[in-house]
């Protein structure tokens, strides 16, 4: 069974590109455009990973992720915030928040893809 990712993302190009990669990766891919879809697709569709943007209009990626990690219903979801931040001090926030991996966002999806991949398999099993 692969793995399924929500990204949630509100450059639509990127999310598009990320989307098509992931799937020629193998996993199921749903995509959202708004901080506050991501609560409603994480509850309905109970993806395995959440690739999360920081930078969204309303609620922030970093508030998204404290939040589903504080929640009993979602807290074991893995979350992997995707930014074209590069600092230092958003990185370290970003594992204070409980996500399990970084990704610069930029225009390398192969490395995207394998680092979904290698935090696939480190945090859920499988091949």
């Amino acid at each position: 069974m692969s793995n399924k990712i929500l990204i949630a993302d509100d450059n639509k190009l990127l999310l598009a590109m990320s989307k098509d990669a992931l799937e020629q990766a193998g996993f199921q891919v749903t995509t959202v455009d708004t901080s506050i879809q991501v609560y409603k697709k994480v509850l309905e569709e109970k993806p395995d990973i959440v690739l999360l943007d920081i930078m969204m209009p309303g609620i922030d990626g970093i508030e998204i992720c404290r939040n589903l990690k504080k929640s009993p219903v979602t807290k074991d979801t893995v979350i992997i915030i995707h930014s074209g931040k590069t600092d230092m001090a958003l990185m370290d926030l970003c594992f204070e928040v409980g996500a399990e991996a970084f990704i610069i966002k930029g225009d390398d999806f192969d490395s995207m893809v394998n680092k979904v991949k290698e935090v696939a398999h480190e945090k859920l099993g499988g091949p």
